[in-house]
């Protein structure tokens, strides 16, 4: 969540009137008559998820409870309406079983939305949980849909592309396009058109330095970090394409999934704490994707957990990120600090290492949901 916004328990309780709460909803919306706001984030982001899923604006309609709806449930249901209504009757259904909600009704012309109640939140899906963690850490690196996201050698990468900006200069580009072509060689063509050919040629091409510089040479803007308009077109409708995507997305699993799996094993040896809260456990996959595991830390984290004794999930996981961290270059000990505790917080958090500071923001921290995830080291094993 933005910053600026002032809590209670949970509850959105006040901040400056023109903040945004969720990407496309501002504080102000969320007020009622008399100006007083009380709205539970997670129903706030809720409401932002199923204007994404309509894909279309969703305007409050109100937040004052009217025709028997809403009484004594003040900050968990709010009144809604959208130019298609039925679309979006349709869509806030469909997330009642995703847990977002627990009632849709019609009343008034408006739609009635109520969240479950905040402290019996239902768990996630282990592989919902994953999706949502992926977006999660995409958002620190990408804007937009993340599966579209295409960019340059601004960083000596060659070209990123997709959630995981997979690239050139590790390789891991390479090897997503080879599942692409094993899953779907025509339809992967397709997307390429009159590029086929060549981008064939790249990669067969015999080393990863020849094919960073290709890239390099199609790199555009002032830091290059956008590229030639025919390739980002033809990468973007690759990762337009539902198969894809799904490919992308197990992809992750099998590669940060099981170092996911690595490190809550290796915590659970240290300390007998199921972690299974999703900000805890997006927060350790963030740290997989970025710094890889925890191994360098190993040392640091046993000292002090056996210093402090008992932990609760928050706690381990929030050591085991800042001593990870703190292996990192001293250049990026801050920022990667930073990125770990923003999402265990779900807000920006200040942090000063090595004489640098960092303070990391999110647009997508309201994916964030304080609710356990089911049997994900089953699922990811």
């Amino acid at each position: 969540m933005p910053k600026g916004l002032k809590y209670d328990n949970d509850y959105i309780v006040g901040g400056p009137a023109n903040c945004r709460v969720t990407p496309h909803f501002k504080l102000s919306e969320y007020a009622g008559a008399n100006g007083r706001v009380r709205i539970h984030r997670e129903l706030a982001a809720s409401v932002q998820v199923l204007r994404n899923s309509l894909g279309a604006a969703v305007s409050i309609a109100g937040v004052a409870p009217a025709v028997g709806l809403g009484k004594d449930l003040e900050g968990r249901f709010v009144w809604l309406t959208a130019t298609d209504f039925a679309a979006l009757e349709a869509a806030a259904c469909k997330l009642i079983k995703e847990g977002h909600f627990i009632r849709v009704e019609v009343g008034g012309g408006r739609l009635y939305v109520e969240m479950p109640d905040p402290d019996h939140l239902p768990p996630l899906p282990p592989e919902k949980a994953l999706d949502l963690a992926i977006a999660v850490t995409a958002g620190f690196e990408t804007s937009g849909d993340p599966y579209l996201q295409v960019t340059g050698n601004f960083d000596g990468a060659g070209l990123s592309f997709g959630p995981l900006q997979v690239n050139f200069k590790t390789g891991t580009l390479q090897e997503l396009f080879r599942r692409f072509q094993a899953r779907d060689q025509a339809r992967l063509s397709a997307c390429f058109g009159p590029l086929w050919g060549e981008w064939e040629r790249v990669l067969r091409l015999p080393s990863r330095v020849q094919q960073v510089a290709w890239a390099n040479a199609l790199s555009r803007g002032a830091r290059k970090a956008d590229f030639d308009p025919r390739w980002k077109a033809a990468l973007q409708a690759v990762g337009s394409e539902p198969p894809f995507r799904a490919e992308m997305l197990r992809y992750a699993y099998d590669t940060y999934g099981r170092k996911l799996i690595v490190a809550l094993a290796w915590l659970r040896g240290l300390m007998p704490v199921r972690i299974s809260n999703f900000r805890c456990l997006a927060a350790l996959y963030d740290l997989c994707v970025q710094q890889g595991s925890l191994d360098k830390a190993h040392d640091a984290i046993r000292g002090r957990v056996l210093k402090a004794g008992a932990l609760d999930e928050f706690q381990l996981t929030r050591i085991a990120v800042e001593e990870r961290g703190r292996t990192a270059d001293p250049r990026w000990r801050a920022d990667c600090i930073s990125r770990r505790l923003c999402i265990i917080e779900r807000d920006p958090v200040k942090v000063v290492e090595s004489g640098q500071t960092a303070e990391r923001d999110n647009p997508n921290l309201y994916l964030l949901r304080n609710t356990s995830v089911n049997n994900v080291e089953r699922y990811l094993a």
